[in-house]
């Protein structure tokens, strides 16, 4: 029942991967992600395998979405429509049609854009590591502050190695054994063209979310001479290899980086690791 409510604490700009071993598991946690997004007015697209039984599962769990599905605040959609074109996983057209599908709620009015997917389709349609790929560019569009995502992964379907593989490309991983007060356990949100506001613990745990966020934004800052800005206001832990990926934007020497808020420790750490040009880096 834990790993359902958690999911409450999930809001846009979040990127969660849902670890379950059961159907009642999965069911209630569909059903929690989806109800709050439709007390919250935001638009909602479920998207995997068994979509055509999703109402009967969720009435299941008291939720009756038939007027969601008419008035289109729900999609529901099965795997092949919304991965795999033409029977093969197109990871680049899969993030083209999400960032779509964003596009057109906000156009809509809806407060926030959520999308739920069962993953268990990529066993027989994609590796690893373009999943991993996959899931780590994902956090490009959820960390615009708009977008939701929540990810399902049966623990009965992938190995260990595996999961651990995918769970690092997501900033937040729920299981049962998953402490409230840790959700999400990293939260990252884009503050204009150039800045990236980071809450939470960045570890080992979503070192490859953090890495293609940090990534993204330095993208971002290819044509433009202002500083990237790091807000670490709320960022609690770090660990050396996060401090590596935070001080890379400017390590090469490019581009100029700004962090702001960063507590003593974390102050300490990023000192510790820089090697950049002097100059480069600015710390208030």
């Amino acid at each position: 029942m834990a790993e359902a409510s958690l999911l409450d604490y999930l809001g846009p700009g979040d990127h969660a991967c849902l670890v379950f071993d059961d159907e009642p598991v999965w069911a209630r946690g569909v059903a929690a992600f989806i109800r709050a997004g439709l007390r919250q007015y935001h638009r909602i697209l479920y998207c995997g395998p068994g979509a055509g039984r999703l109402p009967g599962v969720l009435a299941g769990q008291g939720l009756d979405i038939t007027a969601a599905l008419d008035s289109g605040q729900l999609s529901v959609a099965g795997a092949e429509a919304a991965y795999l074109s033409d029977g093969v996983f197109d990871p680049e057209a899969s993030l083209a049609a999400w960032q779509g599908e964003v596009e057109t709620a906000r156009a809509a009015g809806y407060r926030g854009m959520r999308g739920i997917g069962d993953m268990s389709w990529a066993l027989r349609h994609t590796g690893i590591d373009q999943l991993s790929w996959y899931e780590a560019r994902v956090n490009r569009i959820c960390v615009d502050g708009y977008t939701t995502g929540v990810c399902l992964y049966d623990r009965r379907l992938f190995s260990e190695p595996d999961l651990c593989r995918v769970t690092r490309s997501h900033p937040a991983t729920i299981t049962r054994y998953t402490d409230p007060s840790r959700v999400p356990l990293l939260h990252a949100v884009r503050t204009g063209k150039l800045g990236l506001r980071l809450a939470g613990e960045a570890d080992l745990s979503n070192r490859q979310a953090l890495r293609a966020m940090v990534e993204h934004l330095v993208e971002d800052t290819a044509t433009d001479r202002a500083p990237v800005t790091l807000d670490l206001s709320d960022l609690r832990f770090a660990d050396s290899a996060a401090a590596r990926i935070l001080l890379a934007s400017a390590a090469d020497g490019k581009h100029r980086l700004r962090v702001v808020g960063a507590s003593r420790s974390v102050r300490r750490l990023l000192a510790f690791h820089w090697s950049g040009p002097a100059g480069s880096l600015r710390m208030d």
